[in-house]
């Protein structure tokens, strides 16, 4: 039976690891389980040289003969091993069955010849445009020159360029002439850095990462984004096997000597993060705002006639009647101002909306879902009738909107093609009145100004990359970069900046306001391990320990914090919390009166004295805490429940009375039922006391079984209150008859 993918793949993950732990046998050995029934002898020539490589080395070291060249040859011997698993595990997939490998072999044959005839092209119509400029051609043929169809990127080349394993000279004299050409659109760039990059996410080619870092060096716009998106997310996939191509090392540096380097990482990162966040994005808009704007659907289209909304008046009202809409839902409005906020961050609020727009034929091409959105594309233009007056304004706006990616714009049109009647026209009316809103929004605050603009891009274009990876109706063929572990603190690119500590930092402040504490913990400790790190930093790592329920490791770093002169008090009740947390009583108790001394009127740290004397059985210093709670916070009305207990165990019963009481005429739970019953037991009132159990008993979540528990626990406080012990059991059979 042939392998799956998830084997192969788990299989190849495996064997790289394995290298990159430098177990290179183990690694040699899964290579030939991942070469069995591939039967190519090619393959079996190359594991079979290594192999024998290795066992030489190895006799060499350990017979104590000298070897200068030994740790170049381990390092190309690995270089050689992962490239031979590149190759096996591509024919391996191809065994699979999967539509992409099934295109890939089609297309195998033919490929070259593709290539050259998209090189010659280019360079030919270069060439051709350049001498008609020299020889300065008359108007007509000048015109006739523009007139012909500029070189472009077709679907077939596109797949070619995605769907090679690695690229061969051919290849690399094609990207350089896509590259350097001046007359191919930037669009048609676009989607050949695109194409290199899903070929390298597919499979690893030191060549593909060469021609990425040259593209981002060019720095034209849209295009450089593009490459440098593909440049990330294959450090991030091949972390581990930059270190051993001094070539790949070479490029990032030059990279790097750019100043605009750390701003674009900083930039690219925090917007895919924020792509980890379209689900839980996703499923809110579906589960709060949704609702709500339905339940409210009968009242909006009675104060707004929507049955006839769109007519001019209403298309040239900027301000119509929403205020006293949300106002009788203030809920719904915060929700959709919260929502309005995201989408101007950058978050992906139009995933939910547009994922059920992906069947229109333009996206049976793969390429489409990377092709940028620009007015005069055929397929927009095509898509908007040309007697509409708004289609050009319609165009332009959405080629402007910078909160819509690419993909969903061509949704979008698309969508609009298939409405019946004006409908069509009305939304694009609506649409364009929104876009010039977002234009004035836009001049006001600058934000397509640099480096606004370039983050816009970057989001646009990650957005595209999402949809392809998870709505794509082959994406169980792909490698979801959206499901990689990013480990940012250590990542190669990460670890070999001249400075990453903004970079990091920006990254952790992004997960803690996330409630992401695992992945903002590791960010936080590469800073805490600095040599210079502020109090924040220190706070906030110890509160994520915290939140992972690690209080050990959190009271350590609370500790550190807890140095600094600023925000002392709040690092003190941290401490405290956690002690209690280890049930560490005596040192929660020691912290508690260190923080006493610093500010005596907190009620808070009033209330840690009460609860650690109350855990030490110090009764009496506990209440005398407790009544200073409710003084200092008299809206706390929870602070009565162990004012009572206090009372009760200290025999003052008819205080004690007092309090429970007035815990009973709140939400009182079973256990408040419980020590109700147990201050009319000890006050000779068994009946009460009866009625009090029993309604302990039958409250929800609240058994017999707990009963018992809870009067075991407590009988010595019975007792001490005057209870005659066999009066105890008695009550308990009493019960179990009831």
């Amino acid at each position: 039976m042939a392998p799956t993918y998830k084997n192969i793949e788990n299989t190849f993950d495996s064997l790289c690891n394995l290298v990159y732990a430098n177990r290179l046998k183990e690694a040699l050995n899964l290579l030939e389980i991942l070469m069995e029934g591939l039967h190519n002898s090619d393959f079996a020539l190359q594991h079979e040289d290594i192999n024998q490589t290795y066992q030489m080395l190895l006799e060499y070291n350990f017979k104590g003969i000298p070897d200068p060249q030994r740790n170049t040859i381990f390092s190309k011997l690995k270089v050689s091993l992962l490239e031979l698993a590149d190759r096996v595990r591509q024919q391996a997939l191809t065994l699979t069955g999967m539509h992409i490998y099934q295109l890939k072999s089609r297309i195998e044959s033919e490929k070259e010849s593709t290539k050259e005839e998209a090189t010659r092209k280019i360079d030919t119509y270069s060439f051709e445009l350049e001498f008609t400029k020299l020889l300065n051609y008359s108007e007509l043929s000048a015109q006739n020159s523009r007139n012909e169809t500029l070189p472009s990127i077709s679907p077939k080349l596109f797949q070619q360029m995605w769907l090679t394993d690695k690229y061969t000279e051919t290849d690399l004299l094609l990207i350089k002439a896509i590259r350097e050409s001046e007359n191919l659109s930037w669009h048609e760039k676009c989607l050949a850095v695109s194409a290199i990059t899903l070929s390298l996410i597919n499979c690893y080619d030191k060549e593909k990462f060469s021609a990425l870092c040259e593209f981002y060096k060019d720095r034209e716009p849209q295009v450089w984004q593009r490459a440098f998106a593909g440049i990330v997310i294959a450090a991030f996939i091949y972390d581990k096997r930059i270190g051993l191509y001094p070539k790949i090392q070479s490029k990032l540096a030059e990279c790097f000597s750019d100043p605009r380097f750390s701003s674009d990482l900083n930039n690219f990162l925090l917007q895919i993060l924020k792509s980890f966040e379209t689900e839980n994005i996703t499923r809110k808009f579906r589960e709060e705002i949704l609702p709500d704007v339905q339940k409210f659907e009968s009242k909006i289209r009675q104060k707004l006639d929507l049955d006839n909304i769109i007519n001019s008046e209403l298309i040239e009202d900027k301000n119509p009647d929403w205020g006293q809409i949300f106002e009788d839902n203030p809920d719904l409005l915060n929700k959709v101002e919260k929502m309005s906020e995201m989408q101007m961050e950058g978050l992906d609020l139009f995933m939910g909306a547009f994922s059920m727009l992906k069947n229109f034929d333009f996206f049976r091409e793969i390429s489409n879902w990377f092709r940028p959105f620009y007015k005069e594309n055929e397929n927009a233009q095509n898509s908007i009738n040309d007697q509409i007056k708004a289609k050009q304004a319609f165009l332009s706006g959405l080629e402007d909107s910078f909160y819509i990616c690419n993909s969903d714009k061509y949704s979008f049109c698309f969508n609009i093609k298939q409405m019946p009647g004006e409908q069509g026209s009305n939304i694009m009316g609506l649409f364009n009145m929104e876009a010039e809103n977002m234009r004035e929004l836009t001049r006001e605050d600058g934000i397509l100004n640099k480096p606004g603009k370039d983050s816009f891009v970057f989001t646009q274009y990650i957005q595209d990359l999402y949809r392809f990876f998870k709505l794509h109706p082959f994406r169980a063929d792909f490698r979801d970069i959206f499901n990689l572990h990013w480990d940012i603190a250590s990542n190669w690119l990460i670890q070999n900046m001249a400075d990453n500590t903004s970079i990091i930092r920006n990254l952790a402040e992004f997960y803690f306001g996330k409630q992401h504490f695992s992945e903002a913990l590791e960010l936080f400790q590469a800073l805490a391990n600095k040599p210079e790190t502020d109090q924040a930093v220190l706070e906030k790592l110890a509160y994520c320990y915290q939140m992972k329920g690690d209080y050990k490791s959190a009271v350590e770093y609370y500790k550190k914090a807890e140095l600094f002169d600023a925000n002392r008090l709040w690092s003190l009740k941290k401490i405290i919390y956690c002690y209690r947390k280890l049930g560490n009583i005596d040192q929660a108790l020691k912290w508690s009166l260190e923080a006493a001394a610093l500010e005596q009127d907190d009620a808070y740290i009033q209330t840690m004295l009460g609860n650690c004397y109350l855990d030490l059985e110090q009764y009496e210093v506990a209440l005398n805490h407790y009544f200073r709670v409710e003084i200092l916070s008299p809206e706390n009305k929870k602070i009565q429940r162990p004012i009572a207990w206090c009372c009760f165990v200290l025999g003052k019963l008819d205080l004690a009375n007092n309090y429970f009481r007035n815990i009973m005429d709140d939400d009182c739970t079973a256990n408040d039922l419980m020590n109700a019953g147990h201050i009319e037991f000890c006050a000779g009132n068994k009946p009460k006391a009866i009625t009090y159990y029993l309604s302990a008993i039958s409250t929800e979540g609240y058994s017999f079984k707990h009963f018992l528990q809870t009067l075991d626990f407590d009988k010595h406080y019975l007792i001490c209150n005057g209870v005659d012990p066999a009066e105890i059991q008695l009550i308990i059979d009493y019960l179990r008859y009831k």
